[in-house]
């Protein structure tokens, strides 16, 4: 509305108008204050889930110190878990080592027991005592 307008209306016009801007005044004003308790509580809000995230970040740093540490034991139980493997592949060896030196030794000892018993054989047959041994055990088995 121009000035000239606003200088034509009457008095009346002039409080109605006063009084319509003053209503709008105070809706706008109700308005605004409720937007700002919304903005308030909505800070609220924001503030509250802040803090929940922060309390999260603590608790996820919690659980990686504590993943940290039990990865650390498990390495160490692995590192040590391999060496006595180590060790036990070492003795392992050994153990073969000492057996197929044991096998060898029997079958020497199989053979040096055959040319034994073939050279007693023979020594009995010599001596005529081989038919007595035999016919002593025909005996036994009847």
């Amino acid at each position: 509305m121009t000035d000239k307008e606003l200088r034509r209306l009457g008095r009346q016009d002039l409080l109605q108008m006063l009084v319509a801007q003053t209503k709008e005044a105070a809706a706008l004003e109700t308005a605004m204050a409720e937007k700002m308790e919304e903005i308030s509580g909505l800070e609220e809000s924001l503030e509250r889930l802040k803090g929940k995230l922060d309390e999260k970040d603590e608790q996820i740093e919690r659980l990686k110190e504590r993943l940290d540490e039990k990865d650390r034991i498990l390495e160490e139980e692995r590192n040590s878990f391999q060496e006595s493997l180590g060790g036990k592949d070492v003795m392992i060896d050994r153990l073969k080592t000492r057996l197929n030196d044991k096998d060898n030794r029997i079958q020497e000892m199989e053979e040096e027991m055959k040319v034994l018993q073939a050279d007693r054989w023979r020594e009995l047959e010599e001596n005529g005592a081989a038919e007595e041994v035999l016919f002593r055990l025909r005996a036994l088995f009847r």
